[in-house]
């Protein structure tokens, strides 16, 4: 029998390195417990239900709030997992998505990733974003570029917090352009050393 491996941006992945991608149970602050698990195609409704759940006044705190739309979720699981990109997911007993992370790369020569990360207002202060960021770190930490990178605005301060507690430091300020229904506002671009 053929021995199924990973492939992310040229990198392939050990059988022992295989279990960062295997579902992992997270309990939550809340005692509940959700999984962990990677973005799949077929998750594209609950993604989109996920993106639809965000309220207006949060949108903006999302690269571009007009995507958080059924038609970007059914982009973005197709996507998911590709060579340069890991897509993870929290998903509840119910089947609902908790929240949603990525971790995006140009190519197999990139120095820095990206990273994205959307928890459902509901589960924000539990320990969601946490959990979510710590299983993505681990990822980070054996495939893609050795500098994980993202952008947080000021205001944002419960994402700003989260970020600085996971390692991320500021690198420098800038400010966002206005975009969709939204003015333009100071925020950071921050980077970890990820391996």
């Amino acid at each position: 029998m053929k021995e199924t491996v990973w492939e992310f941006g040229g990198q392939i992945l050990t059988p022992e390195q295989e279990h960062l991608f295997a579902p992992v149970r997270v309990t939550l602050r809340n005692d509940e417990v959700v999984l962990a698990r990677l973005l799949r195609e077929a998750d594209a409704d609950a993604l989109g239900d996920l993106y639809e759940s965000v309220p207006l006044e949060d949108a903006r705190f999302y690269l571009s709030p007009s995507n958080l739309n059924r038609a970007q979720a059914a982009t973005e699981a197709k996507q998911a997992s590709g060579p340069h990109c890991v897509g993870l997911v929290l998903e509840t007993s119910e089947g609902a998505f908790a929240g949603y992370a990525y971790y995006r790369w140009a190519d197999d020569n990139a120095e820095k990733s990206s990273f994205g990360i959307c928890i459902r207002k509901d589960y924000q202060g539990r320990g969601a974003g946490h959990a979510l960021m710590m299983h993505l770190l681990e990822v980070a930490g054996r495939v893609g570029p050795r500098n994980m990178g993202l952008h947080v605005q000021k205001a944002n301060q419960r994402a700003f917090d989260l970020y600085r507690k996971m390692g991320f430091e500021v690198v420098h300020e800038q400010v966002r352009a206005a975009h969709d229904c939204f003015e333009e506002e100071p925020e950071y671009y921050m980077e970890r050393r990820v391996r």
